[in-house]
């Protein structure tokens, strides 16, 4: 694909319309590693809907290459920046990113925490078992800790 219609997606990123953004963000994830370049400096974009979308597409694109971007944005101020790094770092199934799914376990949004423990599911990284007894024992939240038990379940097969 050309640099002009590449562009032509990253602009759509800036929508005001929802399904416009996420047809932009499925039309880079097709194009695959061919989109990486042109969505790595869109995670330090001051919007937070583009930081989002950019790391949605990286997620779906599952280049490990961005790993060392994706893993800064998991500091974002933005909540829904931070659950969407931890979706893209849990999809990448690269073990350089267990540390900071662990970490991501405590975070301050509950849908962050979900999203860490299937990640780390995922991983099949069974040396994650003891963080994520311990992440169980101090959370407060009935939904991620039935989430937290069923990844140290699954974990556990």
């Amino acid at each position: 694909m050309s640099v002009q219609n590449i562009e032509s997606l990253l602009s759509l990123l800036h929508s005001p319309d929802k399904q416009i953004r996420a047809d932009a963000v499925s039309g880079l994830i097709a194009l695959g590693n061919e989109a990486v370049p042109y969505l790595l400096p869109l995670l330090e974009d001051e919007d937070w809907v583009i930081r989002y979308r950019a790391l949605e597409a990286l997620s779906g694109i599952r280049d490990t290459e961005s790993i060392d971007s994706v893993i800064r944005t998991t500091a974002d101020p933005k909540d829904h920046v931070r659950y969407m790094a931890t979706k893209a770092l849990g999809a990448m199934l690269d073990p350089r990113v267990v540390p900071v799914l662990i970490r991501m376990l405590s975070d301050d949004h509950s849908y962050t925490r979900k999203i860490a423990a299937g990640g780390l599911v995922r991983s099949g990284n069974v040396t994650v078992l003891p963080s994520l007894q311990k992440a169980l024992e101090s959370e407060t939240d009935s939904e991620v800790r039935a989430c937290f038990e069923d990844a140290l379940h699954q974990l556990q097969k």
